[in-house]
Parts: structure tokens; C-alpha cells; sequence
């Protein structure tokens, strides 16, 4: 009588401990961003505002690297974060605290307070900017011709280059390939001086807030990838940031 009863047991007990360690690693699972198309969320935050004084100047911006440990780089390193490490040159590494809804950045050069307004938006306190948390890029695919400084190229009339000519655009198209005119040439006269910089083509995939540039005849080519504050980036986004510099669509 008692054995069909223990076994009855047994066989009970067995499934709720199945049950629990199914939950437990449903929990673990990790978790993805809304504004995240594939790959995970990278483990660091990239904060973006404009410097003291800046009103529209894309080319004076104020880049914070935050780190899980608060650890925080003062730079956006221009080749992206494939190899970024505490070894990263070009900027200061500094402390970024936070205590309910008041914090700071401190490095050994300056301490700057702030005031949270909300998970993507810090109040630099006695400053007009404010910095704004980046959203996840992961798996985005651009469409579109991306022109290197030059706001409003395709309406305004004064794009001072021909289709044929070495020029600083870069076409990205959804299925993953792109095509370099030249968006990282210095001297347009000479297009092919610098190797590394030469334009070409081949396809690309953008993931922690890096874009990866596989070229056709062997180059792979990193730059930092992101969108404006706090805006997600689509595939027509009018403007991005590639290695810190601001490229237009339109």
C-alpha cells in the first residue's frame, strides 16, 4: 500500500523541482532593451550633450563613457569600443557617482555636479546643456547617402562635388552593404593617398555603439557609432555620429 503512495511522491516532488529550475533560468535569461534590434545591450552607457557655450556645434561635444562600475572616459574614442579598455588614450578616467537624484563626474581636472531628470536625461547643475543617455544601436541598418560636415547637402544647392568625384559620403543600404566615396579622406585631390582611408565598398554591421566596415579588398575599418542624445536611430535617421563626427542624410 505505502509503495504506489512513495512513488506518487517521488514523482511529485521531482516536478516541482523541474518547475523551479525552469523559472530560475527563465529569470537569468538576460533581458534586452526596447530600443535594442539584436546582439544585447552593451555593458557600458555613452552620456551626450553639447560643452559649455555650444548651441548646435557638433563639433564640440561633451562625450561620458560610463562604465558598470562607475569608472567614466571623458572621450568617445574615435575608432569605437572593440578594444576599449581602461588603457584607452585621448581623454581622462574619472568617477561617476550617483546618490538618489543627485551625483557627479570627478577626475582629477574638474568635478561636475548633476541632477537626474530622468533615466536619459542629467541636469549639469548651473550649466544650460544637459547630457542625455545614447540608446542602444545594436543590429541597426542604415539607408541612405551619410555626408561627412556638410548639413542640408541635398537641397541647398552648394554640394561643391560631382557623382564621379571622391567626395565624403558614405550609402548604406538595409541589406548590410555600404559604398565609401570617401568619408574619411583628407585630401580629395589625392583620394587613394592614404590607404586605410581610401574609399571602396563592401558591407557592415553596427553593435556596441561601433560601426564595422568590412571592405572588399581586405580592410575592416571600426568607428564609434551613435545617434543624437537620446534619440533611437532608424534607417533614415537625418543626422548620426561616425568616429565623433557628425554625417547627414537628407
Amino acid at each position: 500500500m505505502l509503495k504506489p503512495f512513495i512513488m506518487n511522491i517521488t514523482k511529485q516532488i521531482m516536478m516541482l523541482a523541474l518547475t523551479m529550475l525552469t523559472f530560475i533560468n527563465a529569470s537569468c535569461e538576460k533581458t534586452t532593451d526596447d530600443n535594442d534590434t539584436g546582439g544585447g545591450k552593451p555593458d557600458f552607457e555613452i552620456w551626450m550633450g553639447l560643452k559649455t557655450g555650444s548651441t548646435g556645434n557638433w563639433a564640440n561635444i561633451d562625450w561620458k563613457i560610463v562604465m558598470p562600475n562607475g569608472d567614466y572616459f571623458n572621450q568617445l574614442p574615435g575608432e569605437g569600443f572593440l578594444n576599449f579598455s581602461k588603457n584607452q588614450s585621448g581623454g581622462t578616467w574619472g568617477t561617476f557617482t550617483m546618490n538618489g537624484n543627485t551625483g557627479a563626474f570627478t577626475n582629477p581636472y574638474e568635478t561636475i555636479e548633476v541632477k537626474k531628470i530622468s533615466e536619459t536625461e542629467l541636469e549639469k547643475v548651473g550649466y544650460t546643456n544637459r547630457l542625455y543617455k545614447l540608446p542602444s544601436v545594436n543590429g541597426v541598418k542604415l539607408s541612405g547617402k551619410y555626408v561627412n560636415g556638410i548639413p542640408g547637402w541635398s537641397t541647398s544647392g552648394n554640394y561643391p562635388y560631382s557623382a564621379n568625384q571622391a567626395q565624403p559620403m558614405i550609402e548604406f543600404t538595409a541589406n548590410g552593404t555600404f559604398n565609401d566615396m570617401g568619408a574619411f579622406v583628407t585630401n580629395f585631390t589625392m583620394p587613394d593617398q592614404y590607404p586605410d582611408r581610401a574609399p571602396g565598398s563592401g558591407t557592415y554591421e553596427i553593435k556596441n555603439f561601433t560601426l564595422i566596415l568590412n571592405y572588399t579588398d581586405g580592410r575592416k575599418i571600426t568607428k564609434a557609432f551613435s545617434g543624437v542624445m537620446s534619440n533611437k536611430v532608424t534607417a533614415t535617421s537625418e543626422l548620426v555620429f561616425i568616429g565623433g563626427n557628425p554625417f547627414y542624410n537628407k
